[in-house]
């Protein structure tokens, strides 16, 4: 990454982002999701609103929650040293049942953080136990080389749609076979993406053997950034050039990126333009999609495969780089090999400020490091310099109707449901428009509330309209049953010593019911009242007093009836 140190130093002296972050699309916003990170690189979702977030330096997993930090998860010793540090993070595919989670790190040879003691890049196996996360087994499932570096690192895991693990690293300075130099060094795990089994072993159907078998591509110089298209399945990465020519790049089987030979596209040959590729068998290069002439250090790119910003940026392709905390959108092509780019920009590249704004779409994100969709469709924003998970939604999000079935209903008993709407622009107005709300229940603010007056089965349909005049409706129904009521009146008299039995029994409500006693209440000695309503047993002695019973039925309506009960010798 070209300008990442300098641009480091000084966003590092700033206490506070200069400007707001703002996306050009007037029907989107920007929020802060959560601040006080500490130099946060990617994250995982693990539930709804629910995440985990890696902190370069401190080799801190932090899990943010609603919002707030709720703890350190897990707390590595990373070598911190230029882009060395806590870099990437993956979810298993089956992670909801078995809680497994991979993690890319530099390895500090201290038990303590350090910069300028890494042994290795290790990407490891942990478990997610709900609280923390544990190491899932003793020995890394892959280990790759640290030096000279220190930069070049790369970081960036992923599991592809096929199940397997996909893992970046860079060139870390090197000059072998693998940057492209035909007499150099044999493959030595450095400028590749690999593509691993989930214990890191390498995959079947990968595009080499040998020394390169773990490797799906090669001729990487820096990069970190990786996603598969949603639609097409097929793996894409961004790659920082050295003084020019950042690159997008679609990458098939084989692929070779053609660093140290070629950055951005070959017809313009800016680097060592008279040094051949090395051809390993089964390789070939291709130019990148993509390219910016002024390097901006691209880093996360992500396919919003989601509608929840508009339907017209479904499966688009969001890129954003740290150099300047910009956000780039690119329109696939109807083959979705490649973007649509029309005009000067039809030959891929970004030469000067209006081809560059013509992909811009946000700024001011102050250094992006990553790019997720969340589990609510809205795209979420990593800040490497601010400290900040920010997201991007709908200025005004759609109005939503949440609820789906409404509770049924017991006369003479109060009734307040909320109805799940949000969205749209408040104050709504609610209203059946068709069919009829139950007697007694209407609309209360966003809730239907009121005490039913009629039994029976009322079907009707919810129109729910905000006040810009945009509306959704659903169908509902509401059983309103009688009033629950102990139908027993008098309980039978009983004798010392002899088996009782008498049964308590209730109309109205919603069946299944429920009998317990009041608090207070006891039955004579020997007697035991089931939840079914049957009193039973043989009193032990003579007794006779009145003992108060409570039914609860199918829907939490409880009622009760006091009775005389005589135990005679």
């Amino acid at each position: 990454m070209k300008l990442f140190y300098r641009v480091l130093f000084i966003w590092t002296a700033l206490a506070a982002p200069l400007f707001a972050q703002s996306v050009i699309d007037p029907n989107l916003t920007v929020e802060t999701v959560v601040t006080g990170l500490s130099n946060p690189t990617t994250m995982a979702f693990i539930g709804d609103n629910d995440f985990l977030v890696l902190e370069k330096n401190t080799g801190k997993v932090k899990r943010v929650t609603a919002g707030v930090v709720q703890a350190t998860v897990l707390d590595l010793n990373v070598d911190n040293d230029s882009e060395h540090g806590l870099l990437g993070i993956a979810l298993h595919p089956q992670f909801d049942t078995n809680g497994f989670v991979y993690l890319y790190y530099t390895e500090a040879s201290q038990n303590q953080d350090t910069t300028g003691s890494a042994t290795a890049n290790l990407v490891r196996k942990f478990h997610w136990n709900g609280s923390a996360l544990t190491s899932a087994q003793v020995d890394p499932i892959l280990s790759l080389p640290v030096d000279p570096g220190p930069n070049h690192n790369g970081g960036i895991i992923l599991f592809g749609p096929d199940q397997k693990l996909y893992v970046i690293n860079g060139d870390l300075n090197r000059n072998g076979k693998m940057q492209n130099f035909p007499d150099g060094g044999d493959p030595d795990m450095t400028s590749g993406i690999y593509r691993l089994n989930e214990d890191g072993t390498a995959a079947a159907g990968n595009p080499f053997t040998g020394t390169m078998a773990k490797y799906y591509a090669y001729g990487v110089r820096n990069s970190f950034g990786m996603a598969f298209d949603p639609v097409t399945n097929k793996l894409w990465d961004t790659e920082n050039g050295a003084n020019s020519y950042d690159e997008i790049n679609l990458v098939e089987p084989g692929f070779n990126s053609g660093w140290e030979s070629i950055m951005g596209p070959d017809s313009r040959d800016p680097q060592n333009a008279n040094q051949d590729l090395y051809v390993a068998p089964g390789s070939h290069y291709a130019d990148p999609l993509f390219s910016w002439l002024n390097t901006v250090g691209p880093t996360a790119i992500v396919f919003l495969n989601s509608t929840q910003l508009g339907a017209q940026y479904q499966n688009d392709v969001f890129v954003g780089d740290i150099n300047n905390g910009n956000l780039y959108h690119f329109v696939p092509n109807a083959n979705r090999d490649g973007f649509v780019l029309a005009g000067s920009l039809a030959d891929k590249v970004a030469d000067n400020s209006a081809e560059f704004n013509a992909v811009f779409f946000g700024e001011n994100f102050g250094g992006i490091t990553d790019l997720k969709v969340g589990p609510d469709g809205n795209l979420y924003v990593s800040s490497f310099f601010n400290g900040v998970v920010y997201r991007i939604m709908p200025a005004n999000p759609p109005l939503t109707l949440h609820t789906t079935t409404l509770p049924d209903a017991v006369v003479g008993v109060p009734y307040d449901e909320a109805l799940g709407i949000s969205g749209g622009a408040d104050p709504y107005t609610i209203q059946a428009i068709k069919g009829a709300l139950p007697e007694g229940i209407g609309p209360n603010g966003t809730n239907l509330t009121g005490t039913p007056t009629v039994a029976k089965k009322f079907k009707f349909t919810l129109q729910v309209r905000d006040d810009t005049g945009a509306a959704i409706s659903q169908q509902f129904a509401i059983q309103v049953f009688k009033a629950l009521e102990v139908s027993t009146q008098s309980l039978k008299n009983g004798k010392v010593g002899k088996n009782y039995k008498a049964s308590l029994k209730a109309t109205g409500g919603k069946a299944p019911y429920t009998w317990v006693l009041k608090s207070g209440s006891t039955l004579p000695a020997n007697l035991q009242l089931s939840p079914s309503g049957q009193i039973s047993g043989a009193p032990a002695g003579p007794s006779s007093g009145n003992v108060t019973f409570q039914v609860t039925d199918g829907l939490g309506v409880t009622t009760e009836r006091t009775l005389l009960l005589t135990i005679g010798n």
